[in-house]
């Protein structure tokens, strides 16, 4: 395909004029370190952490893991919400030569206890209120040691914003582990960063797949400071800006666009644990954020609440979209109201996060944007998967791009399934239109967006499976209004179950055996699940039934 959006990029965006990094990330961390000393790299509900103090911390968290014997490429796992000591502990890591997993701090024990043992990580970072998980699975885990903090320590005697209540709980005991603080305090320093590779493994970012089992992403370290050059040249990144850090850092969207762009940029992110709308706004007003990436659930709210417009939003000038489609409606309602843009994206834990985005300057309500500069995609037939489809026309979408992973952690066979002759297989169909703008339209790997969190329907069919009453069980996504769309379970009873349990017993059991947002919040019970002739279960006619029931 012509690079037909080339001609749609942003004044002054030359891609010849683009120098790709040639180190990783703690290395500009250091130096913004030098360079910008006593400014806040981190501000948490108050609590200032300089790029002085972030530097050191995380030096000596560094030095700690190497104390223990950890060798480059050895893994840590981090399972914690936005706080200081998240950012503390991935920039140590990486800084140590070791490759972070981030995992989801409302994962259940079941689920990271999956993914420790799958990626074989020697030490997890935790918080205290994660004892009883983190106990559960601890012995059936290749984990050595396991570092505990609690987010309390992090927040100021007189919070600036209002703070979660559950980030102001006491600290709990937690026996057999490190103290984070012990650490960070007293530990000797690394000095330099450990020597790494573009091509080493930086990340492993679990994403699930159509067989129910989470695949560990291989981000490399030029994948991160890639992706974070060419957001840099987009929006015109310095170190002046403020950034708005409400989106979770496990996930690599605000990963990359938050964490990571502090650390590359020398920019000031202000570090929110939990979306609170009144605090989202507050925390805009207050410390002047110039730029935002938020989820279209976040953007609704936004939209709706009347109190929206009784906030001083004009210090922004970058608003971006990810995670989930934004109807154009909702992207003209946030203009309107708070008189900026909104710039969708799009992108996907295998590409570093972004591979396309809407110019500042131009942006297209209804569709992601355009290519990221050095990124070609391709709109494919869904037939044969090679032959490429004209502007209009719908087809798979695949990418390449200095953004897109190595493989899978381990997996060969899925590596070879989804890159092919160097193009990614994002799975996702959609098209591109006469200026090369991209449309997303459906995921063709039957993958839910439930508040901007990608479901897979097979992950949670596989651990519903685990309910002793359920024969059978089909999960599809339904439109919601608010969360983009609901997970919506059919299922079929064991017949001694039938009479005793109820939908509303399988809807509490979900919620205690899994992540919130995968959780089914509807249950419908049915005699049959409808199947094709091979006995598989035939989804469009379940989705179709949700919506004749809706």
């Amino acid at each position: 395909m012509e690079r037909i959006w080339t001609r749609h990029w942003a004044p002054g965006v030359d891609e010849a004029a683009i120098r790709l990094p040639a180190e990783p990330l703690p290395v500009f961390l250091e130096r913004n370190a030098e360079r910008l000393g006593d400014k806040p790299a981190l501000i948490f509900y108050g609590r200032e952490i300089s790029f002085a103090e972030l530097d050191e911390a995380s030096d000596r968290f560094a030095g700690w893991l190497q104390g223990r014997g950890l060798c480059p490429g050895d893994r840590v796992a981090i399972y914690l919400e936005n706080c200081p000591q998240f950012a503390i502990a991935y920039m140590g890591a990486l800084r140590a030569g070791a490759i972070n997993v981030c995992l989801n701090p409302m994962h259940k024990a079941v689920e990271l206890e999956h993914e420790l043992r799958d990626s074989g990580a020697r030490v997890l970072v935790a918080a205290d209120q994660a004892r009883d998980v983190v106990a559960a699975v601890r012995g059936g885990s290749p984990l050595e040691a396991v570092v505990t903090t609690s987010y309390g320590d992090y927040v100021p005697p007189s919070p600036a914003l209002p703070v979660p209540p559950s980030f102001l709980e006491p600290a709990r005991p937690c026996p057999g582990t490190e103290d984070f603080r012990e650490i960070v305090r007293t530990a000797p320093r690394l000095g330099a960063p450990v020597a790494r590779a573009l091509d080493d493994t930086a990340l492993i970012q679990y994403t699930s797949g159509t067989t129910g089992v989470p695949k560990g992403a291989e981000l490399t370290h030029g994948n991160i400071v890639a992706n974070c050059e060419l957001l840099r040249v987009l929006i015109q990144a310095t170190a002046a800006d403020v950034v708005l850090g409400v989106l979770p850092w496990f996930h690599i969207t605000g990963m990359e666009v938050q964490l990571n762009m502090m650390a590359f940029t020398g920019a000031t992110l202000v570090a929110l644990g939990r979306f609170d709308l009144e605090t989202v706004l507050r925390a805009i007003q207050q410390y002047r954020c110039t730029v935002t990436t938020l989820i279209a659930t976040v953007n609704v709210a936004i939209v709706n609440d009347p109190r929206t417009r009784q906030f001083d939003l004009s210090s922004l000038r970058a608003c971006s979209s990810g995670g989930a489609p934004v109807p154009a409606e909702i992207a003209r309602r946030w203009e309107a109201v708070t008189g900026h843009k909104l710039i969708e994206g799009y992108g996907l834990s295998e590409t570093t996060a972004p591979t396309h985005s809407n110019p500042l300057h131009r942006p297209k309500y209804g569709t992601v944007g355009l290519p990221l500069p050095f990124t070609d995609v391709r709109i494919v037939s869904l037939e044969d998967g090679v032959m490429e489809m004209p502007p209009g026309q719908s087809g798979e979408i695949v990418v390449r791009g200095p953004m897109v992973m190595k493989g899978y952690w381990r997996r060969p066979e899925a590596t070879a399934e989804a890159i092919r002759d160097g193009w990614f297989y994002t799975g996702d169909i959609g098209r591109v239109d006469e200026e090369g703008y991209f449309i997303i339209e459906e995921r063709k790997k039957d993958m839910i967006k439930a508040s901007g969190y990608s479901v897979f329907p097979a992950e949670v069919e596989a651990l519903m499976y685990r309910h002793p009453a359920i024969a059978e069980v089909g999960v599809v996504g339904v439109p919601d209004p608010y969360r983009g769309e609901d997970v919506l379970a059919f299922v079929v009873l064991k017949p001694a179950a039938r009479g005793s349990v109820t939908a509303e017993d399988i809807v509490q059991w979900c919620r205690s055996e899994m992540s919130v947002y995968k959780a089914p919040r509807q249950v419908r019970l049915v005699e049959t699940l409808p199947k094709t002739a091979s006995g598989k279960i035939l989804k469009r006619s379940l989705r179709e039934q949700a919506a004749r029931q809706a």
